[in-house]
């Protein structure tokens, strides 16, 4: 029985705590009957009685010890250890001693028979405690330890003669005999009937706990059948994630809970985990970022922990447990665009400091320099070298202060200190005031500009953004126009909007230098004027900013050699 269970404990009981353990103690039953039994005459009495005996009684300790850990409690070996040592003490005693044989039975009785109603006392609570239906070998333990407490009092108390003790014949021994090994199959029987009890009980309050977990659980929890090619599971967060029921999503294919790409790449990425686990068994778990349909027809992302498994049925599932990470993609999606600002925000503090050093430090100290060059022999000029020298002069400085100008707004911008209020404004009407600011450099380079816009046309825009956005457009046609050049500013109504454009018949700009217009953190590049004027590319960025605050845009067309176009579209006036 003891090799039996043994073997059971690894093929048909290998779920069952303690099974091995039982069939060790019993084997030490076994083993204590033989040297009490089988040995005795071949052996010392003395050996084989106290040992023996001694060995059965380990063997129901062994039980008790079994059974107390079986229910998660810890068992004290060091006192039933002590009364086994004291057990085969006493029995070794009286085969020197003189007392009547019949206590000694009564005492091989008293020993087993309280360990048996600790046992049963042990049982009965922990029954009790955790809810279990099994009572077997509780009564079991009980009758045991009530019989051999009796055999104990009878031995103890009632005359017996000689031939009923030990081995002799009679009813009690028959009777003895015949319980004993009765009671060892039956303690067995009981013991698995115990333990298969324990191990439902638990699986029940496994189920229910993980039943429990996923229907409380706002993660979505799901098994995809292959085979079937369903859900065979899916757990009620279905309703808040993704808006479905969990009969409707039981009943949708798991190509249509993601999008059409998301499932691709899904579909690819588990074909060859597949593969290996139909090859290898084992249990990898993946992860996976994918965006899911919502019943609504929204999407949010999810994140999805899969592990490969197989059922009962050997058919392979999928189990899945989907979380929603929308917040959190929203999250690193601002934070790029964050990443993004800064890094904008950087370039733009060192395009800030590069104008400040190089384009305004240069002009300054050229200016600084001739003035020097001036005051050194202001003497002896001639008041015609004088004026050419001033006109030089003032030209310098009227190129540093429209620079410092765009530099004072493009920086008021960038910290939002700009009041944008859009009105109708007439385009004829900011064309002439920003073609009066430069009657000097056209006269110095005796270009006309004509202005062919009608009185009726007009933009919705803020007046002072539309006037900063014209200055640089025209300055730069100036710039770029040849000696006796002419400058062309038209309008047209387009489409509920207006098409403004700035016309000049000059150098015209290289793909190049255009490819990086209006972008602040590209690597600008800028020509000299015809004249060897100083400019920078921060006028259009800045024109770019407040044509967009307005609702337009802005493009260009250019040839080399003949001249450039600047087209400003801005929604219609009233």
């Amino acid at each position: 029985m003891s090799a039996g269970l043994w073997f059971a404990s690894g093929y048909y009981f290998k779920k069952l705590r303690m099974v091995k353990a039982w069939s060790l103690a019993t084997l030490l039953q076994g083993f204590g009957w033989i040297v009490m039994g089988a040995l005795r005459g071949q052996i010392p009495d003395w050996i084989s009685i106290s040992f023996g005996n001694t060995f059965i009684f380990l063997s129901i300790l062994s039980y008790h010890v079994i059974i107390v850990s079986l229910f998660g409690k810890k068992s004290n070996w060091k006192i039933g250890v002590f009364f086994a040592v004291v057990l085969f003490v006493t029995l070794a005693f009286y085969q020197v001693s003189t007392f009547p044989q019949q206590y000694r039975i009564s005492i091989l009785s008293l020993f087993p028979s309280i360990q048996f109603l600790l046992t049963a006392k042990t049982i009965f609570v922990e029954n009790r405690k955790q809810r279990l239906t099994g009572n077997f070998i509780f009564y079991l333990f009980l009758f045991s330890g009530f019989f051999l407490f009796g055999r104990s009092l009878v031995y103890a108390f009632t005359e017996v003669s000689i031939t009923q003790i030990a081995f002799g014949k009679g009813p009690i021994q028959d009777i003895t005999y015949l319980f004993f090994y009765v009671i060892s199959v039956l303690l067995t029987f009981g013991f698995l009937l115990m333990c298969i009890d324990i191990f439902i009980k638990g699986q029940i309050q496994d189920e229910e706990k993980y039943k429990s977990l996923a229907e409380n659980s706002t993660d979505i929890i799901w098994v995809w059948n292959f085979d079937l090619e369903k859900f065979t599971y899916v757990s009620p967060s279905i309703a808040q994630v993704a808006g479905y029921s969990i009969k409707e999503a039981s009943n949708i294919h798991i190509s249509d809970t993601f999008t059409k790409d998301t499932y691709l790449q899904f579909k690819e990425l588990l074909i060859p985990r597949m593969i290996d686990f139909r090859n290898s068994n084992m249990k990898i778990p993946y992860a996976y970022e994918l965006e899911q349909l919502r019943k609504d027809g929204s999407t949010i992302w999810i994140e999805a922990n899969t592990v490969f498994q197989k059922n009962q049925n050997s058919e392979i599932e999928l189990l899945g447990v989907s979380r929603d990470i929308d917040g959190r993609k929203k999250s690193e999606r601002e934070m790029n665009r964050y990443f993004k600002e800064l890094q904008l925000l950087n370039y733009t503090k060192d395009k800030f400091f590069s104008i400040i050093s190089h384009d305004l430090k240069g002009p300054i100290g050229g200016m600084n320099t001739f003035i020097g060059m001036i005051l050194e022999d202001m003497e002896t000029r001639s008041p015609k070298r004088m004026r050419n020298d001033l006109n030089i002069l003032y030209q310098s400085s009227g190129e540093v202060y429209a620079l410092l100008e765009n530099l004072l707004t493009w920086a008021r911008s960038q910290t939002n200190e700009i009041t944008f209020l859009p009105e109708n404004v007439s385009v004829k009407t900011v064309v002439d005031t920003v073609i009066s600011y430069f009657t000097f450099m056209t006269e110095n380079k005796e270009i006309r500009i004509q202005n062919l816009i009608d009185n009726d046309i007009f933009v919705f825009a803020d007046e002072n953004m539309l006037e900063t956005i014209l200055r640089n457009l025209v300055s730069n046609a100036i710039k770029y126009s040849h000696v006796g050049g002419q400058v062309k500013i038209s309008a047209e109504p387009i489409d509920g909007n207006v098409s403004i454009q700035v016309e000049d018949f000059g150098t015209g700009i290289t793909d190049e230098i255009r490819s990086t217009f209006f972008q602040i953190d590209a690597k600008q590049k800028s020509m000299p004027g015809t004249l060897g004027e100083r400019g920078t590319t921060l006028g259009l960025i800045l024109c770019k900013e407040f044509i967009e605050k307005n609702h337009g845009k802005i493009f260009v067309q250019s040839e080399v050699g003949k001249g450039s176009k600047f087209f400003i579209t801005l929604p219609i006036g009233k």
